[in-house]
């Protein structure tokens, strides 16, 4: 059994910011919405999220035996301006340090394990929230407490079980007053109600981002070339 403290301690000497272990039982369709969204079609073109759904909703799935979902947190700065390049594309390729990163771990914790960060399915985000790590807001993007939505996540999906376990972390209800992301997107690609959603038909990042695609008329890119920052700018968890 591994010791959750040790995991903790050893998460942050490799480098990541913040660790959280969370039990490898299969998300609520409530944590994560991922059947509605995809009913509702504002997938678009990813027809990679149409596959493995069930693997995306349980770990146990993507790794037989998996009792326990490490969970990292990797920071980067803010973007200084708007426009050109999102923040999350100004800094380094971060997929292969945080693979790199959870790597080290492994072999300091001596475990085998899944390494996923973005290239696997299984949803970094809402595993994050229910590590505790933060929540869900109205913008789909895991908001932590120290760094608002400023961070990249990476997983390692093991069959050792803990010795602690962290607390999932709610919705906030802060998100279900506030409407900024909404107000900020100006393609309307956020949606305003129910469980946090968007449309990437109306994404900009999705038309700038891998795979570029020819942007629409009636799509506003706002001089983003690649992904967009606004709604996370508009996000009073960015702040401070």
């Amino acid at each position: 059994m591994l010791n959750s403290e040790e995991v903790i301690r050893i998460a942050r000497e490799v480098g990541f910011d913040a660790c959280g272990i969370a039990r490898a039982d299969a998300l609520t369709d409530e944590e994560y919405p991922l059947r509605e969204w995809l009913d509702k079609g504002w997938h678009a073109e990813l027809s990679y999220m149409e596959r493995n759904v069930d693997k995306r909703m349980d770990p146990r799935l993507l790794m037989q035996g998996a009792r326990s979902v490490i969970c990292c947190v990797s920071t980067y700065p803010p973007p200084s301006s708007t426009g050109g390049v999102a923040a999350y594309a100004r800094t380094r390729e971060y997929h292969k340090v945080i693979k790199q990163m959870l790597f080290t771990m492994t072999e300091r914790l001596g475990i085998n394990g899944k390494l996923c960060c973005d290239t696997v399915p299984i949803s970094d985000k809402h595993w994050a929230a229910r590590a505790g790590l933060g929540f869900i807001g109205r913008h789909t993007l895991l908001v932590t407490p120290e760094w608002g939505t400023w961070v990249n996540l990476g997983e390692i999906v093991t069959t050792e079980e803990c010795s602690e376990y962290s607390e999932s972390s709610k919705h906030s209800d802060f998100c279900a007053t506030c409407r900024r992301c909404v107000a900020a997107c100006p393609n309307h690609a956020i949606a305003p109600d129910g469980p946090p959603m968007i449309d990437v038909r109306r994404c900009t990042a999705y038309y700038t981002t891998h795979h570029q695609r020819e942007i629409p008329s009636d799509i506003d890119n706002a001089g983003y070339t690649q992904g967009c920052d606004l709604c996370q700018l508009a996000c009073p968890f960015n702040q401070k």
